[in-house]
């Protein structure tokens, strides 16, 4: 162990990133043993289309599907369903900036892009890191854009560097709209910076959390059409939700449809 190493433990308490409780040097992830339950518990989650665990999930909503032949990496279900603290971590990353949530949840989204990397036999050589940005109302709101300080955290971890590609005018959130309204909405708030992107541009594109993929479907569309030659998006989070014809004898958790029906009131 590094003499910088050995100082910090001595020094330097550690907390969990949720509850605040602190936490020995022991642990490999950055939570109380509490919060390592509902952690565990929430990547063991099946997905409620597949059936199948999230490492070997490959569902997608249907505008996602469209960008690059499917390629969208991201790290753990985003489930309403599940009530434990951790989902805390979804909050925190929208609504309160702290450094060390950041950091963790772009050290498993680096991970899970060397891994897909890796799989699909791709070089992340000649990627830069780009985000689609959060509305001015909301970074006012909030007081920082979290998508962007994802992509910094990101890029510097992969050894890349990061292209500010777009601007957000949107005024409604995405959240408060439908399907359909999502796509509609996306395409009217992100529009490219002029000469931000450069013919044959390889790019990764990140966000926080993908849902219906309307986002990161504009975006990326935005970008094939100035000249980008691949847009790989790249996500901590993907919803956990039944895609239509997908596996039906899944069982439906009852819980899961009310905590999504109320998702925007509780």
């Amino acid at each position: 162990m590094k003499i910088g190493e050995i100082l910090k433990r001595i020094f330097v308490e550690r907390y969990c990133l949720v509850c605040g409780d602190p936490i020995s040097y022991d642990f490999d992830e950055p939570f109380c043993e509490e919060c390592i339950e509902d952690w565990r518990e929430l990547k063991s989650i099946k997905c409620r289309s597949c059936g199948r665990l999230q490492c070997d999930c490959t569902c997608l909503p249907k505008y996602a599907k469209k960008i690059n032949h499917s390629i969208v990496v991201w790290c753990v279900f985003y489930d309403t369903a599940q009530n434990g603290s951790v989902n805390q971590l979804f909050t925190y990353l929208k609504r309160k900036y702290d450094r060390q949530v950041i950091d963790f949840c772009t050290d498993k989204m680096k991970q899970a892009v060397l891994a897909i990397f890796k799989k699909r036999g791709l070089d992340l050589k000649g990627y830069f890191v780009t985000y689609a940005p959060r509305s001015k109302s909301n970074v006012n709101k909030f007081g920082f854009d979290h998508s962007r300080k994802l992509a910094l955290s990101l890029a510097k971890k992969l050894g890349l560097k990061v292209k500010v590609t777009f601007k957000n005018k949107g005024k409604t959130e995405q959240k408060e709209l439908n399907k359909r309204q999502r796509v509609q909405n996306a395409a009217g708030a992100y529009s490219i910076i002029p000469n931000s992107v450069c013919k044959g541009d390889k790019l990764l594109l990140v966000d926080d959390i993908l849902t219906t993929g309307a986002t990161m479907y504009t975006c990326a569309l935005q970008l094939y059409k100035n000249g980008a030659e691949s847009v790989v998006p790249v996500v901590f989070a993907k919803d956990n939700y039944v895609t239509k014809g997908e596996n039906k004898n899944v069982k439906r958790n009852s819980k899961y449809y009310f905590a999504r029906a109320f998702k925007g009131f509780v």
